[in-house]
Formats: structure tokens, C-alpha cells, sequence
């Protein structure tokens, strides 16, 4: 083998122009698959950073009573779960939470971590400073305790050793430190800077319904999927009979399914695609090689008349293959470090685990594998057509090495399967174009979003208790912001749009009767002050906006989105008048006002139903508002600061937090199909150029080896224009038989497409028809030079070189 290495690189030495082009064009299929690789295995494949992380589980459930396929914990459940399971070492729980740190320089908003008592010890963490929460300090009503993350204790504590004991103000109460995570801590999906005991209360188990928070759990060792579902299924029937309206199911399932989310089908659509730029890769090298062996069948005879075995020949050819592959791995390495770079910093806000994409060493031994699987499977190809030495080599040169029917049908072979694995990355690209441009038109409710700036102010209890100081403070700020100069509206309420909120409460209409047993179906409600819809641009379709009035006098009004109206009243002016309440418990509020829809869930999803309370009310309270301000001034530097310096004259201690761009935020929910688009427009694009070099490379050999021929045509009366038309039409039924295939390709693989899809279908003709015409229009300008080049063949040259 090593005999059989060094031969390879002496005569890929020698050939410095086809080893330097194979050599980039193995590189750049390996580099791309591997960088798309290290993203799949850094988000999908990679084990959680926990000690045994496949026996970390999620404890979900489904509700088909309220058509819900996900539904979380709450109190009846958890304690239900924690006190009866047979099947888990432990269970814990956690929620996510925004809070309030006062005391130490400007107020901030951070994310916290809410954790019971177990969570932490059933991840196996230990802390780098201090200790974990106790059972006591889980408790109600318990003093109140933090553990700070590393990276929120080096940057506001500068990384101070004795901090533990330390009083930290959050939330209004003041906390002791008790710990310091490690570096290497990282929960899930969020990113806390402090972790808080969830201090659930057993008492509120008996209190009614709700899911306000989650679970995970360790299984035992030996316990299946299977057998954990059985379990909590066993379980369900001991729960309160007021559940038994939501037909609870379980949906115990693997901890990682919770970091991953609904991204793993977009990562394994682009890694099949970058596969497809190596495959393409490899047939390239594969023609390359092809025709570099057909000009030694002579030395291929030679070794053979010497005593060399077939096999020896044969592990000749496929040295050459997997040394120019390994070249090109390491090559692919250093191009994919790149890219990584490039797509760490690309990468949407929805990609979970993005600083664990690297090249690591199962990247490494990925890129090794392909490499040799690519010179391999490059090599097989001239293997199979010059595997056996021909002995007429040794006698007549010219003849054995003249191009065979048989040569000609494996490289033509080969160009149509480039052109057909370029036009289905062409149309699948092209479906991700269409639907970003399809999402770009999508009316999002909102108008100018570039000149509203958000940011979400918070008040906690212990800053301001009373409701309608509360209400009163907002106005305050509201009026503070309004007077900065270049703002023209303020509005504010409790999520804006796109901002991830996914509350679903159940909404009773006056006049639609609730069957016994079951539940109205699931609206999203938010709370909003005046002039919210004007300073989004959101219209108003019938009827009248909220006011101050309506928030102070705690007037029982509500307005709906058009979407809701029609559902039940067809006609959005009907709506006016009617009554709409969120429990049985509370009374009924009066319609005022139909608003134009939001979509809220994102642009790729349909306008939601919602229900707008006034800031005050008791169906929907709220603490923390997200504020919008129109201004031209958007944008330009020291804006925000103004903004945040108005708030603060209202009431110093009060965080301005999440300051962003109603434009950045619908962006951020394009940002997944960007991403893919860009992916898959680059991958497409790739392909396309490796199909078209294939093309050329075939019609330039084949003009090379029928110089002769041409030029004796020629002077027998041949016109220049006919030799043209001849390459022309050699290229172009390569091209053509290419397309065909890529089409039936494409119209059976582009249906897995269809979850990513918006505005068009996966067998959209049009994008089919302008991807094929976009092929073939390049394939002809890769056909029209070596035919011009074989038209312009002088006869009497020709000939003379021949003879």
C-alpha cells in the first residue's frame, strides 16, 4: 500500500494541472459536507453535556381534548408524577423567566432559570463556587437564594471569589448567592444569568388547571421510552376530574428533543444537499481520471507484460484516487473552518447549540471517511473501464487508446448524472426563493416597521404593588417617551408581535354554547394601552381603540383581531357589541373594537385569533409591558438612550430590556428560511458550476481526440458552421437527458420539502421550468466554446500533427 502511495504522488507530481484541478474540486465538495456536517452533529448528533444524557427525558403530554400536541407541567401534575413514578431516579422542574437586577450600576433585565431542588442534582452539576439549592430553600415562602452562571458572574461580578454570600437584589427581593456554576454549564435552549429555586407550592395542585412550567427526569438504568409513557399513563387517571376534559396523554421523550425543536429537518435537508456537491464532486474527478487513464493504457500494458497482477494495476489506479482525496481533505479542513466561521455567524436565532459547532474529532474522523470514500469511489469508476490492461497498447498505441463506444457511454454517463444532481439543488433552491419572496409579501399587520423601536419594561412587585399605580406609571412613562424629540406615537402591551409568546387561554363567546365536558378552543390574549395599534400601524376595522378611560375606570371592554370576528360572526362589524370572557368566574366584557390581523406566530404562519384586554383588567394581568415608539430617529445613535433616560425619570429602578427594531424582529422570523435559502442558493450554485465544468471537460476532450477527424473533414468540404451544430447538439443531448432525470428526481425528493415550504408548492412548474432553462442556458455557453474551438481546427495542422 505504501509502495502503491508513493507511485501515486510521483505521477500526480508529474501532472501538475489535473492534480491541481482535482484536487479543488474534491476539496470543495469534502469542505462543504463537512462544514454542514459539524452543524449536524453539533445540533443534532452530539450528546447533551451531561453525564449519561440518554437516560435525560422531557416529561411532556398532549391534550387531544383541546387539540393540543404539546402541553407542559403544572402543579397537579408534577406532584402527581413525583410522588407516584416507579420508573424515574428523579424528576425536577424548571421555567424560564425575565427578572429585574437592581443595586449594582444601571437596572437590567436578564433571563433567569427557575429550578426546583432536583433539577441541578439530577443533571449531575456541580458547582465551581458554593453549593446547590436545599429542599428548604425550594420551599414557599423560603428566603430568597441565587446561583449566578459563569458567565453573568465574570461580567457583573468581574469574577470576584467571594462572592458567595453576597445580597444580590432581583425581582424587588433581595438574594444571597449561594453558588457559581461552571463554564461548561448550558440548560437546553436558554441562556440564564441566574438560576432561582421554582418554589412550587403542593397546595396549588388542588386549585385548578394549569401548565405554566416544565419537567425533565433520569430515568433508571434500564428503563425504555416505552416503559416511562406507561408509567406517567398510569399516573394520569390519579389527577383531580377537572382534567379529565383535556384526554391527557403522555409524551415522555428524549431531553434532546427539547434543545433540538423543529430545526433537525432543515439540518438534514442541507447536509443531503452539500452530499449531493460532493457526489457531483466526485464524478468530475471520476470523468478527469477517466480520461487521464486513457492515455495510459500503454504504461497500464507495459506493467502488465512485466509481470504486474491486475489487482496490482487496479490498487495503482485507486492510490491515485484516494491520495488526491486524502490531499483534498486536509484542504477541505481548512476551507470548512472557514465556513464554519461563516455559518456560526450566519446562523438564526432559532439554531440551537451553535457554540458547539466545530471541528472536533468526530468531525475529523467524518472528513477522513468521506475522503476516502471519495478517492474510492472516483477510482472505482476508471477501475472498472481500464481494470483489465489491454496488450494492443503495446502494438499500436493510437488504436487502443482511440475513444471506445463503451469510454464514451461512462463519461457521458457521468455528465448526465452531474447535470441532473445540479438541477435538483436548482430547484430546491429556487423553492426556498420563492418562499422567501412569498414571505416578503405576507402582510404582517404592522406597517414602516424600521421606524418602531420596542424594548419591555418590567415592575416588580416590590417596586410598585398597587394595580392601578401601575397602570398610572406606564401612562407616565408613555407621556416621558412621547416627548422625546422626534417621536410621533407610543404604544405599549404585553407582547409584541413575533416576539415567541405562544399563550393559548380558553376564551368563552356569549351565545356559543360549550358542550359539557369539553372546553372553548384556545385564543391568545394580550393586554394593551392606548395608541399600541396606531404606533404599530395596525388598522382598525370596526368600532374604537382602548383609552385611558377604559384602563382606569376598569371598564369591562375587550377588543378582538378580524380573524376572530369572522369565526364567529362572519361579518367583523358584528362583533361590536358582543360579549367575550375568559373563565366562568369572570364577568363578561363588551367588543368595542375589531383590530387587523397580526401574525403573531410568524410570517409563515396563518393571522392568529386574539384577544386585546385593557392594561388593567383581571382576566389578564400583567406586569411587565413591551413599549413601541414610532420615530424617524430609529436607528441613529443615542436613541435608545434617550429612550431608556425617560423611563428612568419616571422611576430610576426600572430595566430597559430587549431594545430591538419591530424590523429586526420580523426578520428574526424569516431568519430560518433566510438561512436555508442562502444554504441551499450556495450548494445550488456550486453544483451548478461542477455541471457545467463536467460539460466542457467531456466536449474539449472529445474535440482534442477528433482533431484529426475534424480537420479531414474539413478539407474535404465540411463548413465550419456544421462542426459547431454537431458539438452543439452532442452537448445539448447531454444537457437534455441530464434535466430529464433531475426533474423525475426532483419531483419525487423535493416532496420532504413541503414543512419549509410557504406560498408555493414543492412541484411548482415555474420554478421547475426556470431552473431547467437556467441549466440549459449554461450548459450551451459550456457547449458553445470547445465546438467554436473544434470549428476553427486548421485541416492542413491538423493533419500534419496526425501524420
Amino acid at each position: 500500500m505504501l509502495a502503491d502511495l508513493r507511485l501515486a504522488r510521483r505521477t500526480l507530481t508529474r501532472a501538475p494541472g489535473f492534480t491541481t484541478v482535482a484536487l479543488l474540486t474534491l476539496a470543495l465538495g469534502i469542505g462543504a459536507t463537512t462544514a454542514i456536517f459539524s452543524v449536524v452533529y453539533g445540533v443534532l448528533l452530539k450528546p447533551l453535556p451531561f453525564a449519561e444524557p440518554e437516560r435525560l427525558v422531557s416529561l411532556m403530554h398532549r391534550g387531544p381534548g383541546m387539540n393540543i400536541p404539546l402541553m407542559n407541567q403544572g402543579p397537579a401534575t408534577y406532584f402527581t408524577y413525583v410522588d407516584h413514578q416507579r420508573v424515574f431516579q428523579d424528576i425536577g422542574a424548571w421555567d424560564t423567566k425575565e427578572v429585574s437586577i437592581v443595586g449594582r450600576g444601571d437596572p437590567e433585565r436578564v433571563q433567569g432559570l427557575a429550578v426546583s431542588a432536583a433539577t441541578l442534582p439530577l443533571l449531575r452539576v456541580h458547582p465551581a463556587l458554593g453549593r446547590l439549592f436545599t429542599a428548604e430553600e425550594d420551599a414557599p415562602g423560603a428566603a430568597l437564594r441565587t446561583i449566578l452562571t459563569y458567565g453573568y458572574w465574570q461580567r457583573r461580578f468581574g469574577g470576584a471569589p467571594d462572592v458567595v454570600g453576597k445580597p444580590i437584589e432581583i425581582g424587588g427581593r433581595v438574594a444571597e448567592v449561594v453558588g457559581v456554576l461552571p463554564p461548561s454549564f448550558r440548560f437546553l435552549r436558554t441562556d440564564p444569568a441566574v438560576i432561582l429555586p421554582l418554589q412550587l407550592d403542593p397546595a396549588d395542585a388542588a386549585r385548578g388547571m394549569s401548565f405554566g412550567f416544565q419537567a425533565l427526569g433520569r430515568l433508571k438504568p434500564g428503563v425504555t421510552l416505552a416503559q416511562a409513557n406507561a408509567d406517567v399513563a398510569r399516573m394520569i387517571p390519579m389527577l383531580p376530574h377537572a382534567f379529565d376534559v383535556l384526554r391527557l396523554e403522555p409524551n415522555v421523550r428524549p431531553l434532546a428533543d427539547d434543545v433540538i425543536g423543529n430545526v433537525g429537518q432543515l439540518l438534514w435537508v442541507l447536509l443531503a444537499a452539500v452530499g449531493v456537491v460532493l457526489l457531483i464532486a466526485c464524478a468530475n474527478v471520476a470523468n478527469l481520471l477517466l480520461i487521464r487513464a486513457e492515455g495510459r493504457q500503454q504504461e497500464f500494458a507495459l506493467r502488465a507484460a512485466l509481470g504486474a497482477s491486475r489487482g496490482r494495476v487496479a490498487r495503482a489506479v485507486l492510490a491515485e484516487g484516494v491520495l488526491l482525496a486524502l490531499g483534498a481533505g486536509a484542504l477541505a479542513l481548512v476551507l470548512a473552518h472557514g465556513a464554519i466561521l461563516l455559518l456560526r455567524w450566519m446562523a438564526p436565532a432559532q439554531l440551537p447549540r451553535v457554540d458547539e459547532i466545530a471541528i472536533d474529532p468526530t468531525v475529523l474522523l467524518f472528513t477522513g471517511a468521506i475522503s476516502v470514500s471519495a478517492g474510492l469511489l472516483s477510482g472505482v469508476v476508471t477501475l472498472l473501464r481500464f481494470g483489465a490492461p489491454n496488450a494492443a497498447a503495446l502494438r499500436d498505441g493510437r488504436r487502443a487508446t482511440s475513444d471506445g463506444p463503451g469510454r464514451q457511454r461512462t463519461r457521458h454517463a457521468l455528465v448526465v448524472a452531474e447535470v441532473a444532481m445540479a438541477l435538483v439543488l436548482l430547484v430546491v433552491s429556487g423553492l426556498m426563493i420563492r418562499t422567501f419572496v412569498a414571505l416578503r409579501h405576507v402582510d404582517p399587520g404592522f406597517v414602516r416597521p424600521a421606524q418602531v423601536q420596542t424594548f419591555r419594561v418590567a415592575v416588580a412587585p416590590g417596586v410598585i404593588d398597587d394595580d392601578a399605580q401601575l397602570a398610572s406609571t406606564h401612562q407616565q412613562i408613555a407621556e416621558r417617551l412621547a416627548a422625546v424629540p422626534g417621536v410621533t406615537s407610543v404604544g405599549l402591551a404585553s407582547h409584541i408581535t413575533m416576539d415567541g409568546e405562544d399563550n393559548g387561554n380558553p376564551l368563552y363567546v356569549d351565545g356559543v354554547p360549550v358542550a359539557e365536558g369539553t372546553m372553548p378552543p384556545l385564543r391568545r390574549f394580550k393586554s394593551v394601552a392606548p395608541a399600541f395599534f396606531e404606533t404599530m400601524g395596525i388598522r382598525l376595522v370596526a368600532g374604537r381603540p382602548i383609552t385611558w378611560s377604559d384602563v382606569h375606570e376598569r371598564r369591562l371592554v375587550a377588543i378582538v383581531s378580524e380573524t376572530l370576528a369572522r369565526e364567529y360572526w362572519k361579518d367583523p362589524a358584528r362583533a361590536i357589541g358582543q360579549r367575550v370572557r375568559s373563565s366562568p368566574d369572570n364577568p363578561w366584557r363588551e367588543i368595542v373594537g375589531v383590530t387587523g390581523d397580526e401574525r403573531d406566530d410568524g410570517l409563515d404562519r396563518p393571522p392568529t385569533a386574539i384577544v386585546y384586554w385593557p392594561l388593567l383588567n383581571d382576566s389578564y394581568p400583567e406586569r411587565t409591558m413591551a413599549y413601541a415608539v414610532r420615530s424617524s430617529r430609529v436607528g441613529t445613535a443615542g436613541f435608545v438612550r434617550e429612550l431608556q433616560h425617560a423611563v428612568w425619570s419616571v422611576n430610576p429602578n426600572l430595566p430597559v430590556a430587549a431594545a430591538q427594531t419591530l424590523a429586526e424582529i420580523e426578520s428574526r422570523s424569516m431568519a430560518q428560511t433566510s438561512f436555508a435559502m442562502v444554504m441551499l442558493a450556495g450548494a445550488a450554485t456550486v453544483a451548478l458550476l461542477l455541471g457545467v465544468v463536467g460539460i466542457y471537460g467531456v466536449l474539449a476532450y472529445v474535440a482534442a481526440q477528433r482533431t484529426r477527424e475534424i480537420g479531414l473533414r474539413m478539407a474535404l468540404g465540411a463548413q465550419a458552421g456544421a462542426v459547431r451544430r454537431q458539438f452543439l447538439r452532442h452537448g445539448l443531448v447531454l444537457t437534455g437527458a441530464g434535466i430529464a432525470v433531475g426533474v423525475v428526481a426532483s419531483l419525487a425528493l423535493t416532496r420532504v420539502l413541503s414543512a419549509l415550504l410557504f406560498g408555493v408548492g414543492p412541484m411548482d412548474p415555474l420554478t421547475y421550468g426556470a431552473m431547467s432553462a437556467a441549466l440549459a442556458a449554461v450548459a450551451l455557453l459550456a457547449t458553445w466554446i470547445p465546438a467554436r474551438r473544434a470549428s476553427r481546427i486548421d485541416p492542413v495542422v491538423a493533419l500534419r500533427a496526425e501524420g
